[in-house]
């Protein structure tokens, strides 16, 4: 096998490789750049079907290397104004479910791990059982307040004392 074949080979899997890994585009340019160099050898090796494979693999690697930049920069402008969030930031504003009383302080269970709770300044006690949405993250503890109760429940509530009186 000739050499230009190998080495434009090795570029077609750095490319492939730049498809399944995080690297940043490192691959790619790689690549690229195997590309054009396996081009460049095609065209100066003594085959007579050089000319042709080396212009075919210079072509390939400006439509791969204008296609990655072209994709790139459409991922980096759509993903620029996105918050950054990981870990318990990304915690803040979800619900939970009390597993026990929190009267300034208990349990909750969230996303399969049951976490300490207290209760947010202001707010009335939770029964176990109850939603409760998590305002801040101290630590390892949880800052809770409850979830209102829809208005559809609340309006079912008020219709039933309302028949309990008449």
């Amino acid at each position: 096998m000739e050499a230009f074949a190998i080495i434009a080979l090795i570029g077609i899997g750095l490319l492939a490789a730049e498809l399944l890994l995080p690297t940043g585009g490192l691959l790619a340019v790689l690549g690229v750049a195997g590309l054009v160099v396996g081009g460049i050898l095609a065209i100066e090796s003594s085959d007579s079907s050089g000319d042709y494979i080396g212009a075919a693999l210079i072509t390939l690697a400006i439509l791969c290397g204008g296609s990655f930049l072209y994709i790139s920069r459409k991922v980096i402008r759509t993903t620029r104004g996105l918050p950054k969030k990981a870990g318990t930031e990304e915690m803040v504003g979800a619900e939970a479910e009390a597993r026990s009383s929190i009267d300034p302080t208990g349990q909750v269970f969230m996303r399969g791990t049951r976490w300490s709770a207290r209760l947010a300044e202001g707010v009335s006690p939770v029964r176990p059982g109850d939603r409760v949405r998590v305002e801040a993250v101290d630590g390892l503890t949880l800052v809770v307040a409850p979830v209102a109760a829809p208005a559809v429940q609340e309006s079912e509530q008020s219709e039933q004392s309302k028949q309990r009186g008449s």
